[in-house]
C-alpha cells in the first residue's frame, strides 16, 4: 500500500496532454515556499482550518493519548501520538479538521487513473506522479509506475532528484518523462535554505542526462531572495546537459493556507505572487514560463 495525498484528474500542467496527477506523501526537502507541506511526512496528518473552527473542543474529547490540546485558543496536535485521526476529524462539528493522507492499494490507484484513459489517448496524456517526492515511498511508487506502463499509460514524474542513484536506476525504465527540479546550483545555499546536499542530485542528473536527456524537462521554482539572481546560470547548465527544455515557475503563495492548517510558520507570508511578465526576458524555444 502507498500513502496518497491527493489524486487530481484532468491536470494539464504536469506533462503533455490531459493527465491524472497522483500526489504521494513524503519528501526529504523542506523548502520554505513549498506549496504542498502536507506531503513532507509519509504519515497521514490532521489539518486544522481556523476559519471554520468554533472552538467546541470535541476533537480534544475524542483524541487518544491526550494528543490534542488547546493553547491560547489555538488547536495543537501531536501528530505521532494521535492514533485515531479519522475519528478526531469526524468529531468536528464544523468540518474544521481533515486528514491528509489515504493509504491505498496501487492497483486501486491505477483503476482510478484508468477512468480517464479515453482522454489520455485523445490528448497524448497519461499519469504523473508528484508529491512531495514521489520516490520517497520507493518500492510502492515503482510498483505504481510498472502498473501504469502495463496498462499502456504514458508516465511522468515530478521529482526533486534527491535520493540514491540506485533508486533512480530502478525507476527509470518505467518513466517516460522526467520533470526534474533544479532550485539552485550552490551547495551552501541548498543546505542553508532547503536542508539538503546536492550530492545525490548531481549524481542522478549526470547519469540521467547521459542516458535520457531528451526526456528531461528542468523545472525551476523562481523564488524571491533565493534564486532570482542565478536563473541564467541554471539555464546555461541545463543547456550543457542537453535536456529537452527549462520551465521557469514564478513564485506563488497558493500553499500558504496549508502551512497555517499545519500550524507551521510560512516564511513568505507577506510576499506577493510573481507575475509571469517578470520572467519574459528569459523566454525562448528552450525556456518556457509556467508549468
Amino acid at each position: 500500500m502507498i500513502n496518497v495525498s491527493n489524486i487530481e484528474r484532468f491536470a494539464t500542467h504536469d506533462g503533455p496532454g490531459i493527465r491524472t496527477t497522483v500526489f504521494l506523501k513524503g519528501c526529504p526537502l523542506h523548502c520554505p515556499w513549498c506549496a504542498n507541506p502536507e506531503t513532507w511526512s509519509t504519515d497521514s496528518l490532521l489539518m486544522w482550518d481556523k476559519r471554520k473552527c468554533i472552538g467546541c473542543r470535541k476533537c480534544k474529547e475524542v483524541a487518544k493519548n491526550h494528543s490534542v490540546s488547546w493553547q491560547s485558543g489555538k488547536f495543537e496536535v501531536n501528530q505521532n501520538a494521535c492514533t485515531n485521526k479519522e475519528e478526531v476529524a469526524k468529531a468536528c462539528l464544523q468540518d474544521a479538521l481533515s486528514v491528509n493522507g489515504k493509504w491505498m492499494e496501487e492497483e486501486d490507484i491505477i483503476k482510478e487513473v484508468l477512468k480517464d484513459k479515453d482522454y489520455y489517448e485523445e490528448s497524448k496524456g497519461g499519469m504523473t506522479l508528484s508529491g512531495g517526492e514521489p520516490l520517497t515511498q520507493t518500492k510502492q511508487a515503482i510498483k505504481l509506475l510498472k502498473l501504469a506502463k502495463e496498462a499502456g499509460l504514458h508516465t511522468a514524474i515530478e521529482t526533486t532528484g534527491c535520493y540514491g542513484l540506485e533508486v533512480l536506476q530502478e525507476a527509470e525504465p518505467y518513466i517516460d518523462l522526467f520533470l526534474l527540479d533544479m532550485k539552485h546550483l550552490d551547495e551552501d545555499k541548498l543546505k542553508q535554505v532547503i536542508g539538503i546536499s546536492k550530492e545525490n542530485y548531481q549524481k542522478n542528473i549526470t547519469w540521467l542526462s547521459k542516458k535520457r536527456s531528451e526526456d528531461i524537462i528542468i523545472r525551476v521554482p523562481v523564488i524571491p531572495r533565493f534564486n532570482e539572481d542565478v536563473l541564467e546560470d541554471i539555464i546555461s547548465y541545463a543547456k550543457e546537459l542537453n535536456v529537452k527544455g527549462v520551465n521557469l515557475l514564478p513564485y506563488h503563495s497558493m500553499g500558504k493556507t496549508k502551512w497555517h492548517q499545519l500550524n507551521k510558520e510560512y516564511m513568505y507570508e507577506d510576499e506577493e505572487m510573481m507575475a509571469k511578465e517578470k520572467l519574459k526576458k528569459y523566454e525562448s524555444e528552450f525556456v518556457h514560463i509556467g508549468g
